[in-house]
């Protein structure tokens, strides 16, 4: 629903609860008074109230729709999942004509009280938060307030009043091993995540899955964990070893702990692949990145709660849905170079063709990728 549409459909009530109003005191009365001139008082005030109303109703109308976007920790600036969640609710604002406010929690502890304290307000259409870890708080703040919408980025929450959103990121993992297992030299390549759980998992299977896929010889290591998101140096430090052992590439899927990791390829000159929004733009060895398009699934939620057809309930988007993908996709490549600002080096025919085999395969169900969640 566009500004223009509702301030004109808010005119036309106005206009019509004015002339209501304006031809009781105006006009004469079909059924006059001893006067024969107006009609009883009673009528009139009735009409002055009607036309109060209509104005306040017509003022909640025109105000500007809020959305409360809780980030993960870590905040923005990760130059992945936060950022891009951003990106969606910033989208939102310019074409959908939305407000919004956001904040950048420090620690876990601290998301219920913020997830309460958008809530009580009752200022927004849509309270959107970041991250699995925000389930725990999510499911007791919706059980207290059953009228407001919400919606989890990564997480299931299971209450009539959130959208649930998830993304298969097994399948664009699988597009990026694709790519690993064809560019490696020494035939090793690691895995380095953020906190050991399903979550991220998914994107080490469908990785492993895909390197194997397109060459049989490659050795995929065990994955290591950082333990959290906000951590670049143990990030970093997880690379070296793995460099020291030969790894030449590198997939993190670790939040700002992963930028690390990436710095650590970048400096030994071993091939980087990035998570979540491209972040090939960061090194020159950063060749490709696993995409989840945070920024297309929160639009569509703010999207839905703006013209009153949000839904509750659990929303799964993979390649055919292009919630995921890979950033050296055709469809992709542009529109991130356009975002970062720069150009990719030319990725080889024949890797560019294996991958795009992949993800028609996938789509078409002929390969079907393992899942991290079991």
């Amino acid at each position: 629903m566009s500004s223009n549409n509702t301030t004109l459909y808010a005119g036309i009530v106005i206009a019509l609860i004015i002339g209501a109003a304006v031809g009781y005191f105006v006009y004469p009365s079909m059924n006059p008074g001893p006067t024969g001139e107006w009609v009883d008082k009673e009528d009139y005030d009735a009409a002055v109230a009607d036309l109060a109303t209509a104005e306040a109703q017509i003022e909640e109308l025109t105000k500007p729709k809020k959305v409360g976007l809780i980030l993960a920790t870590g905040g923005l600036g990760d130059k992945s999942f936060n950022d891009i969640s951003y990106a969606g609710v910033q989208k939102a604002k310019e074409e959908l004509g939305i407000e919004f406010d956001y904040v950048q929690p420090t620690a876990i502890a601290e998301y219920e009280s913020f997830q309460r304290d958008f809530a009580m307000s009752g200022d927004y259409m849509l309270i959107i938060t970041v991250g699995f870890d925000q389930a725990d708080a999510l499911t007791i703040i919706a059980g207290e307030y059953p009228d407001q919408n919400f919606a989890i980025v990564d997480m299931v929450v299971d209450m009539p009043n959130v959208a649930s959103l998830t993304f298969r990121a097994n399948e664009g993992s699988f597009l990026l091993g694709v790519v690993a297992g064809m560019t490696t030299e020494t035939g090793k390549i690691g895995f380095v995540g953020g906190i050991d759980i399903p979550l991220i998992r998914d994107f080490y299977v469908g990785y492993k899955a895909g390197a194997e896929w397109a060459n049989p010889t490659v050795t995929v290591g065990e994955p290591v964990f950082v333990g959290g998101w906000g951590d670049p140096s143990s990030g970093k430090e997880l690379t070296l070893g793995l460099i020291e052992q030969d790894y030449d590439g590198v997939f993190a899927a670790a939040g700002g702990s992963g930028l690390g990791a990436l710095e650590a390829a970048h400096e030994a000159g071993i091939t980087g692949y990035g998570v979540d929004a491209c972040q090939d733009y960061l090194h020159d060895e950063i060749i490709a990145s696993m995409t989840k398009r945070v920024d297309e699934a929160v639009y569509q939620m703010i999207l839905s709660a703006l013209v009153d057809k949000f839904q509750g309930g659990f929303y799964s988007g993979g390649l055919a849905e292009e919630w995921v993908g890979m950033c050296r996709l055709p469809s992709e490549e542009p529109f991130w170079e356009e975002v970062f600002d720069f150009e990719h080096d030319p990725l080889d025919e024949d890797i560019l063709a294996k991958v795009k085999d992949a993800r028609d395969k996938i789509i078409a169900g002929e390969i079907m990728v393992p899942s991290g969640f079991g």
